[in-house]
């Protein structure tokens, strides 16, 4: 995954480079490779590797997709939809990590991620002989 990102910061245009830009840029080449993964109705070598750009930044995703699905157990079934969850897992993670450095390098704060949950305070109950229990 890494490695796609960094092919689609390599191949940006160095003039008007912006790490908004090349998040656009990943996200296309993320897009496209899941849409065509989604397709997948048997998976097959030959599946994995149809209807994709031959360039280097889909290659990479490729990759990563592929690795994926090798790395999940066989027993059981492996599902393609499973593989395009984790990958998009990986790659959502990656792209707060861009926006935590673009934070960093320009002194903005960084938005929070939409899917961390708010902190809540533990309800008391009846002190015990002990003292204070948090509810569980």
């Amino acid at each position: 995954m890494r490695q796609m990102l960094d092919a689609c910061w390599r191949h940006s245009p160095e003039e008007g480079r912006s790490l908004a830009g090349v998040k656009k840029v990943a996200q296309e080449v993320y897009n496209r490779n899941m849409r065509v993964w989604a397709k997948i109705k048997k998976p097959s070598p030959a599946a994995f590797f149809e209807d994709l750009l031959p360039t280097e930044t889909d290659g990479f995703m490729r990759q990563a997709m592929v690795m994926c699905w090798m790395m999940m157990p066989r027993s059981g079934g492996r599902k393609v939809a499973e593989v395009r969850k984790i990958v998009g897992d990986i790659f959502q993670r990656n792209m707060d990590a861009w926006d935590a450095d673009g934070a960093t390098f320009t002194g903005k704060k960084r938005k929070p991620a939409g899917k961390s949950k708010p902190k809540t305070k533990a309800a008391r109950v009846k002190p015990s002989k002990k003292g204070v229990r948090l509810k569980r």
